[in-house]
């Protein structure tokens, strides 16, 4: 086989023949423990991205551990899979364990996401090995500390995990010298993202497709085509037995997913956008850093052309959806971002080339220094802000009714939804949680705060939101107010004493989450 510039077996990484310095002669660990680090301050930040962070994949954990947990339309009409609340109940059980009090059983599963997103981080640094020792350096480096990275990479979220799965398998599939270990591992891996979200089966098929043509030019071809069928068997295997395990038929969810968004089109009432929106988005957070990203990917994309096909494909295919969320093309996101720093590294050579050998040293730092900047500044942006907010004041809030061993039972009371806070998870087991709506059959006439006063005995804590919508019965006092910003605000009210009548009450919140229709 002839290897193209992209797959060239270079001793790019021999690091010790371009400097003696342990830093920079082993630089994998130093950008893995980098990452790590911004990783479990952002896993222990209060807040999730969107509601489905918690209600998709936590929750459902958290059923699986305790027996508690909410029920969203989604799960009872099977359009879900059990697979990644399956691999987050293992942490989850262990911030139980840790104790009643503290942010475990929610910050845990967001450590366990981030320590799968280190594999982006190896990824990146081998993608950019390929060209130069100063590439895969500073590709690791924007992956490892790049603000969208560690925000989204602790985020209980399909599409991060699949990002996770992919990337290395992008780097397995394009190797050099393909293995048969590393086309069974591509293959699982694969397999794992698109189980993790569907909407990536085309660009998991475009990257096999133009990463492993090259493979009819060897002998081993046969063998490495079924060491890459056979992991992706076996990972769907797995996806299927999770799924009977819990009493589902094996890849159902898929079709129901189908039925529901795309034939019925629930997905639109949640929003339609226009097929160009994530151009937009994408222009709002980056601001006038997407021409330098731009820039770097014109250079950067012959480190992976397969690997910025499938990006490609994500973006065409989401934007052909009318439902919209910047969360569902993050890998085209870490994709242009990854091959957009490997491509500065080679405009950075060229500079050397052209005014001396002496610059490279500063060259090089400041570009490794231009990046760290440019994450930093864009974090503050104003679109990233708003979605690093998210859900920040309910997760706050939450916090202190964990922490206090006298809550017996909360309400929630419109104008706090559900899709506010972090759910049973984020409260003591057997924690119940009532929701207050308005329009709902089971209180004719009612406001919800009226539906409040006559129900009160079934919990002691009130959470509402700010500007209020009501006051809270006599008894009650402020425990804490989070002032509405770009997000809902919210209020903690407290009563003394215990709660009765709670099992029964038709305000428990997967009662009115079915009555309702949420």
């Amino acid at each position: 086989m002839t290897s193209s510039p992209a797959r060239s077996a270079s001793p790019a990484c021999a690091w010790r023949r371009f400097t003696a310095q342990p830093l920079v002669a082993q630089p994998l660990p130093w950008l893995l423990l980098l990452a790590a680090l911004l990783r479990t301050i952002a896993a222990f930040q209060p807040g999730f991205h969107h509601p489905d962070a918690i209600y998709q994949y936590l929750e459902p954990a958290h059923r699986i551990l305790t027996g508690d947990g909410a029920v969203t339309w989604e799960w009872r009409v099977g359009m879900r899979s059990w697979l990644l609340p399956m691999l987050l109940m293992p942490p989850m059980a262990l911030g139980e364990a840790l104790g009643p009090a503290g942010p475990w059983p929610v910050a845990l599963p967001r450590l366990a996401m981030g320590a799968a997103s280190l594999s982006i981080v190896w990824s990146a640094w081998r993608l950019g090995c390929r060209r130069s020792p100063y590439a895969g350096l500073l590709a690791g480096f924007v992956a490892a500390s790049w603000f969208e990275c560690v925000y989204f990479g602790v985020q209980t979220l399909a599409e991060p995990a699949a990002t996770a799965a992919f990337l290395p398998a992008a780097v397995l599939v394009t190797a050099a010298r393909p293995t048969r270990r590393g086309a069974a591992i591509a293959g699982a891996l694969l397999t794992f993202a698109v189980l993790m979200r569907p909407h990536y089966a085309p660009a998991a098929a475009t990257l096999v497709l133009a990463g492993c043509w090259p493979w009819r030019a060897e002998r081993v071809a046969w063998r490495n085509w079924g060491a890459l069928i056979g992991g992706a068997l076996t990972m769907a295997a797995i996806g299927a037995g999770i799924d009977i395990a819990n009493g589902a038929r094996p890849f159902a969810w898929i079709v129901e997913n189908v039925r529901q968004n795309i034939v019925s089109g629930v997905a639109a009432r949640y929003g339609v956008s226009p097929p160009l929106t994530y151009l937009t988005w994408l222009l709002q957070i980056w601001i006038v850093w997407a021409i330098p990203l731009v820039i770097g990917l014109r250079f950067g994309w012959r480190a992976c052309p397969p690997l910025l096909a499938a990006a490609a494909v994500t973006i065409a295919v989401h934007m052909l959806i009318g439902h919209k969320e910047y969360r569902f093309i993050y890998l085209a996101v870490v994709t242009i971002v990854i091959l957009s720093a490997i491509g500065w590294s080679d405009i950075v050579e060229a500079a050397v080339a052209r005014w001396g050998e002496r610059t490279r040293p500063r060259l090089r730092l400041a570009v490794v220094a231009a990046w760290g900047i440019a994450s930093l500044l864009l974090a503050f942006g104003p679109l990233a802000q708003a979605h690093r907010r998210q859900g920040g004041p309910g997760s706050r809030v939450f916090a202190l009714l964990r922490d206090d061993p006298r809550t017996c039972g909360v309400a929630l009371v419109y104008g706090t939804s559900y899709a506010d806070i972090p759910g049973t998870a984020a409260l003591r087991p057997g924690t119940p949680i009532g929701l207050f709506w308005f329009a709902d059959p089971a209180a004719p006439g009612a406001t919800p705060w009226q539906s409040v006063a006559r129900h009160q005995a079934g919990f002691n804590r009130i959470v509402s939101s700010v500007p209020r919508t009501g006051s809270p019965p006599p008894g009650y006092r402020t425990i804490r107010c989070e002032p509405a910003s770009d997000v809902i605000g919210m209020c903690l009210y407290a009563r003394p004493g215990g709660c009765t009548a709670t099992q029964g009450s038709p305000f428990r919140l997967n009662r009115v989450l079915a009555r309702m229709g949420f």
